[in-house]
């Protein structure tokens, strides 16, 4: 069975099938009838601001066990399991209007047939991820510490570093060289790869939150949601996971 978990605040998300199941986010009112929050159980829901996706991942990590994979997705951006325009587009994302996204394969297809796509995919490779950016002027730390507090990201390879002595090689070739950026937080795996990688990150970055001071700027306050996106590369890479990238669409009117 896979379970891909739609993350979403503010409203319904539009491809809501067997296999996409929305989640709420955070502490707000519930935008919808019984939809399953990551605010029950074993959770981390008011750290949402800080942790951006990662509280529904977190949820999904301490309370889900009855699946073989699962994987998480975002209200506006979807894995792209079916159009193959992208092989003639250097992007790893289509921009798409709601209504155009509604007339997609990836929505009219029955959510079982997709689940079966998905399967034989993970039959194959170890997890599915975004197709990624190939930078060319600039590496996974260069871009961080551009649009970020070059600190915070210094501390985090030293946390690693210290923890996990055998990714100090790895964090020179996948984030300080590193060149291929899967973004958005975005996969699909066995719940054991999930449980594996997710018992890794956070354990790094709970002990960064208790070391640094979260910036007063709301974009900027999303600090370990945009720590993540890189170090979900580092972790894949360095333990040499067999990897599946899919284009994704984004949906740009909501």
């Amino acid at each position: 069975m896979v379970k891909i978990f739609t993350v979403t605040h503010k409203e319904t998300p539009i491809l809501f099938n067997e296999l996409h199941i929305p989640i709420q986010v955070g502490e707000n009112v519930d935008i919808a009838t019984n939809i399953l929050r990551d605010n029950t159980l074993d959770n981390i829901a008011n750290k949402n601001k800080n942790y951006c996706e990662l509280t529904a991942s977190y949820w999904i990590w301490k309370n889900i066990t009855d699946v073989e994979y699962v994987g998480i997705c975002h209200y506006r951006r979807y894995f792209n399991f079916f159009n193959p325009f992208y092989n003639f587009q250097p992007s790893a994302q289509k921009k798409i209007k709601i209504d155009d996204f509604k007339k997609t394969k990836l929505v009219k297809t029955d959510g079982e047939i997709l689940e079966k796509k998905i399967i034989k995919i993970l039959s194959e490779y170890d997890v599915i991820l975004c197709k990624p950016y190939k930078f060319k002027n600039t590496t996974l730390t260069q871009n961080y510490c551009e649009d970020h507090r070059k600190e915070d990201w210094d501390l985090t390879k030293k946390i690693i570093s210290e923890k996990y002595p055998q990714y100090k090689e790895s964090i020179v070739t996948h984030l300080d060289e590193g060149r291929l950026f899967h973004v958005a937080n975005m996969m699909i795996c066995s719940k054991k790869i999930w449980d594996d990688y997710y018992t890794w990150l956070f354990s790094i970055l709970f002990e960064l939150e208790s070391k640094v001071s979260i910036p007063k700027d709301d974009y900027q306050a999303r600090i370990f949601g945009f720590i993540s996106e890189r170090l979900i590369n580092l972790y894949v890479y360095h333990n040499k996971l067999k990897i599946k990238a899919i284009p994704t669409y984004k949906i740009i009117d909501l």
